[in-house]
Formats: C-alpha cells, structure tokens, sequence
C-alpha cells in the first residue's frame, strides 16, 4: 500500500511548523492566486512571481528569517521573496521548469494545490452550502435514461457522497463550537458569547446552510422518489446489464462480474446513504440542542446577580478567577488543624435505641403570604427559561399579530434582557412557534443596545 510520504516530500509540513510560518502561508497564497487563471494553469513565471512576493515584503517588513541559512542571507525583500521560493522547492510545494530564452516557470504541484484550497477555506471560515445538493440527485435520477445511465449513476454517487461528507462536517463543527463554550470557559464573557452565537454561529453557520437542508431542500420531499428509481434500476436485469456493459468499456474492466458488482455498489451506496440520512439528520440536531442549551446555561451563569445562593457564588467565583493574589484566608477563614492524640477521632459507641414516630403540629398562620410567594418564586425560577416556557412568553408577546420587532419590546429588567436573548436563540429549534429574521439597523432599548430583528409568528 502506497504511503503518504512516497507522494509529498517528508518536509511538506515543516513550513506550516517554521517560526516564519505566517509569512510563508501568505507568501504561498500569494503563489496562488498569482498563477490561478486558465492561461497560467498555476504554471507562472519565477520573475513575475518574484515581483509579487517582493511587493508583499515590501508593503509589509519582517525580521530576517530565523531558519534561513548562513550562505543565504535574506535582508532585502528580493532576498527575502527568493529565500521563500527555495524554502518551498525545497520542501515540495513547488517545482521549477526551464522554458527556454532565459525563462523559468514554478509550477505548483497537485497535491499542493488541494492543500492549499483547503488551507484557504479555513483562513476564510468558508461554510459548506447544502442548497439543492438533494434535489440534485433527485433530478439526475429522475432524468435516467440507458444512453446516459453509468455517467448520470456516477454523478448521483458522487454528489450523494458530498452530501454525507459536508453533514458529518458540520456535526463536527457543531461540537467545535459546543467544546469552546463548555472547555474554555475562564475566556469568554458575555459579549465574546453572544457574537459568536448569534453571529458566527447563527448567521454564518446554520441560517447559511442547514437551515434550508431542514426546509426547501428536505430530506422527506425527495427521499421516496430517489429510493424508488434506484429499486427499479436494480430490479430490471436488462438495464442492469447494459449497466454492467458499459462500465466494462468505459471503465476497462474485463471480467463481467466484477464490472456488475460495481454498478451494485454504486446503487446500494446512494441506497444506504440516503435511508441512513435521516439518522444523521436527527443526530445533528441533538447536537444542536445540546450546544444551544449549554449556551443557554452559559447566558443565564454570566446574568445571574441575584442574591440568591446561585448568585452569590457566581460573584464570589468571579472574584476568586480574576484576583490573582488575593487573601482567602479572609473568605473562609482557614486554619490549620492537628490530631491531638490517637484517641482523638474516637467516637464512643452508643446503645441502639428504636425510633418512634410522633405527629409533627405545623402551625401554617406562622407563615405570610408573602414568604410563601417567595419560595413559589424561588421554586420556579429555574423553569422560566427553558424552550417551552420562552415559546409561551412569545405567544403572549405576538397576542394574535402576525409579526413584531424585538425593538417594541419593552426591557425593563435583566430578565427581560435574557428573554430576548433566548427567543433568538431558541428560533431555530424543533417544535418552536415562531421564527425570527434579522433586520439592517441597530436599536436601544432601556439599557441595553442590539441589532433589531423580527419575530414572526409560524403555523405548524
């Protein structure tokens, strides 16, 4: 079996490893882009992109290099934009061509330029779009014909592929967002919190992709049809040989059987793919809940002033995290304690007496009302913030209107503050009656300033 490292050089990765790895990641991407047109076909001219590096080096001065060799100083940005050259000859990200008249081409490898799209897309924070991938396999095989049948057959096992790979992405970078909230806690406050959860995560993330795999692009609106073209493809031996012929010709493959298994595979793959979806689906969506819960718990940790024990040691767990040298001594009065003697813990064993049960007398006029609504209150603070509680707080916000603006809701307290808070978060969850839609301006409400968005009311 071929290994990695018998197609890349061995050093591939030690410019991403460098102590100049910022300024050669930049310097790759400027590569890139310089030699990424049809003409070029990331073939380009070593002086032009000598010039483009120098004009980087220039508009941005550096240190000399640390792993730069003794016999080649780099001080100047020419000396600097030839050193990076080098550097990636050396470790395999490029190759260098005489062309003749005095002229040279660096040429990027194959496997660089995958790499480097890859790289580019996480510097971009590029999400995966879902939109029509399944209606995609839908039309493919829906328009099946035998003239066409292997290419249309290879497209729809491709791009049912795209779809299991781009889901399984994002669970990943579901948890990515759920490990930062629940693992680096001591780094966010509040307002690092809300952005990445109503900016990053909300708008960039799922508005932009997921959320129309969940509605215009469902699962269940085509799942049927497709199941059953590809049940009647493998049910008709006749198209199921002619299959077979034409992956042996276009495929070079000899052996009949061989070329039969491998059109089998191929429907049994989009097949599997798409009964199993659903269960992804599903899984994505706990995965979901259980990020938006905990940063729901997160909101409510950080808000909490209350006077209550909950309160009171989230101020006193604030104090303790940000006061590097303070007296704890004068928190909890610490003392040290020593064992006298060996009898010292000796407790003195007592003669078992049977319990007998007497009537407990409670005098309830002993209690005010008032006392009694506290406690209710205490008892029920915790469930006032939970999915169904804000889905019934919405409801009586909308009292039978179509749609308000989160502006016209009046924020008197830190309650309230958080309310709204929750009913953008909570939009986007199963069985909510609302939905919300962001709108351009910013708004002031009391004490608090927020980029304004619609709630609007949703018919199930």
């Amino acid at each position: 079996m071929a290994h990695l490292f018998d197609r890349i050089n061995s050093n591939f990765f030690s410019v991403l490893s460098s102590p100049n790895k910022k300024t050669y990641i930049d310097c790759i991407f400027i590569i890139y882009h310089s030699i990424d047109t049809i003409e070029d076909a990331f073939q380009g001219d070593r002086e032009y992109i000598v010039q483009k590096l120098i004009d980087y080096f220039d508009e941005q001065p550096t240190e000399d290099f640390i792993d730069a060799e003794d016999d080649e100083p780099a001080r100047t940005s020419r000396q600097k934009a030839v050193h990076v050259i080098n550097v990636l000859k050396r470790n395999g990200w490029l190759g260098e061509e005489e062309l003749g008249d005095y002229k040279t081409s660096l040429n990027l490898f194959d496997y660089s330029i995958q790499i480097i799209d890859i790289l580019e897309s996480i510097k971009d924070n590029r999400q995966s779009e879902y939109t029509g991938e399944i209606y995609t396999v839908y039309s493919l095989l829906n328009s099946f014909n035998l003239s066409e049948g292997i290419g249309i057959l290879e497209q729809a096992f491709q791009k049912t592929n795209d779809i299991l790979r781009k889901l399984k992405s994002l669970k990943a970078n579901i948890y990515r967002y759920y490990y930062d909230i629940t693992k680096k806690q001591s780094r966010h406050d509040l307002q690092v919190l809300l952005e990445k959860l109503l900016v990053e995560y909300k708008q960039n993330f799922f508005d932009s992709a997921y959320y129309n795999l969940k509605t215009t692009d469902s699962l269940p609106r085509y799942k049927r049809s497709i199941l059953e073209v590809i049940s009647n493809i493998q049910n008709n031996e006749e198209t199921m040989d002619t299959l077979a012929a034409m992956v042996q010709k276009t495929k070079r493959i000899e052996e009949y059987n061989e070329a039969f298994h491998y059109v089998e595979d191929r429907l049994r793959f989009i097949t599997d793919s798409f009964t199993a979806l659903e269960h992804l689906i599903l899984a994505i969506d706990r995965k979901n809940e259980q990020y938006i819960s905990a940063a729901a718990s997160k909101i409510l940790f950080f808000t909490n002033q209350s006077d209550d024990v909950e309160g009171i040691f989230n101020r006193l767990f604030r104090i303790i995290l940000h006061k590097k040298d303070m007296d704890y001594n004068a928190l909890f009065n610490l003392t040290q304690m020593r064992n006298l003697d060996t009898q010292s813990l000796y407790n003195q064993r007592r003669m078992r007496i049977e319990p007998v049960s007497e009537e407990i007398l409670f005098d309830e006029s002993s209690i005010s009302d008032e006392y009694r609504q506290e406690k209710i209150k205490a008892l029920l603070k915790n469930n006032i913030f939970g999915k169904k509680e804000i889905d019934e707080y919405v409801k009586g916000l909308l009292d039978g209107r179509p749609s308000i603006e989160a502006s016209s809701i009046d924020l008197e307290t830190q309650e309230d503050f958080v309310k709204l808070i929750l009913i953008f978060l909570y939009s986007k969850s199963v069985g909510m009656h609302y939905d919300v839609e962001l709108m351009s301006k910013a708004c002031k409400s009391n004490f608090v300033t927020f980029q304004n968005f619609k709630i609007k009311e949703v018919q199930k």
